[in-house]
């Protein structure tokens, strides 16, 4: 069996950690977002980041503790555009970070330029070092042994993947080319930044999918189906918790789209649920067929 290489335990603790430091500052106190690295407003992008640092913190506790690679080797070239996004992102968009905080106390603005180093040195050489200790030997692709195999993929959980990646790489495109024209449409006010940096999840999803797609084992996958079954559950139960708390964008479109918005997000979510079920079902009937044999 081939090993994860051990440098990614550092990266996977780091990961786990920090993500979950955000997903907390997000979920529980998103008014404070305009403190945070640089100004994240309105309320309801912060709590989007929220969900979706969820993810980044689930799979930060795998690549931290897995032993094998298999279990996480899914997750690499969804990882290197996810990282990719948000490093262009955060030095596109630098001088707008919060480098000096007004009107806030000396402590709040040192906190905050602290969290601004952070992200900085965090989404500059994450994605460098997650190049470096990518396996490249023809081991590390190997087939899962036949006494760990979970069964292929079903029909139902390649067809999610394939609208997983076709639904992401349109979100990222609309969110990271035209910003603007993603503010016009979507369910609450964007900017720029938070347009892009919110792509990266988009991003990630699609090329996360579609590298699940072409692999053959449930056993290499599921974890990283899980990762997005929790990624867009957040971003429903928070849709659901916050949409009636926080004001919506302020264009007749934006507000029909919310209900797009929770529309889709539900779809997603049952569909996954129902092939992660399909997929667990069929793996639990393979011990009686071969016992029978």
């Amino acid at each position: 069996m081939y090993l994860k290489p051990k440098g990614f335990n550092r990266v996977g603790v780091i990961q786990c950690f920090l993500a979950a430091f955000f997903v907390l500052w997000f979920l529980i106190l998103p008014a404070t977002g305009k403190y945070f690295a640089w100004p994240v407003i309105p309320e309801l992008t912060a709590m989007f980041l929220g969900a979706g640092f969820i993810l980044r913190s689930y799979f930060g506790y795998h690549l931290w503790r897995d032993k094998y690679w298999y279990t996480v080797r899914w997750s690499m070239f969804g990882d290197f555009a996810f990282l990719s996004v948000l490093f262009i992102t955060t030095w596109w968009h630098v001088r707008e970070m919060n480098w000096n905080l007004q009107g806030v106390s000396s402590g709040l603005r040192i906190f905050s330029l602290v969290i601004t180093h952070v992200w900085i040195l965090a989404y500059t050489f994450e994605p460098l070092t997650v190049f470096l200790f990518h396996p490249r030997d023809p081991e590390a692709n190997a087939p899962v042994p036949a006494q760990l195999s979970e069964g292929e993929l079903l029909q139902p959980i390649k067809s999610a993947l394939v609208a997983m990646f076709y639904l992401g790489a349109a979100l990222w495109a609309l969110f990271f080319f035209t910003p603007e024209f993603a503010n016009m449409r979507w369910p609450w006010s964007l900017n720029p930044f938070d347009a892009r940096i919110m792509s990266a999840w988009f991003a990630g999803v699609a090329v996360w999918s579609v590298t699940m797609y072409f692999m053959k084992d449930w056993a290499e996958v599921k974890m990283g189906v899980r990762a997005i079954l929790l990624f867009l559950t957040g971003l429903l139960a928070v849709w659901l918790f916050a949409s009636w708390r926080y004001p919506l964008n302020d264009t007749e479109i934006a507000a029909r789209q919310g209900w797009v918005y929770a529309l889709v997000l539900g779809v997603m979510v049952v569909w996954l649920l129902f092939a992660y079920w399909k997929q667990e079902q069929a793996h639990q009937k393979v011990p009686t067929i071969v016992s029978a044999q």
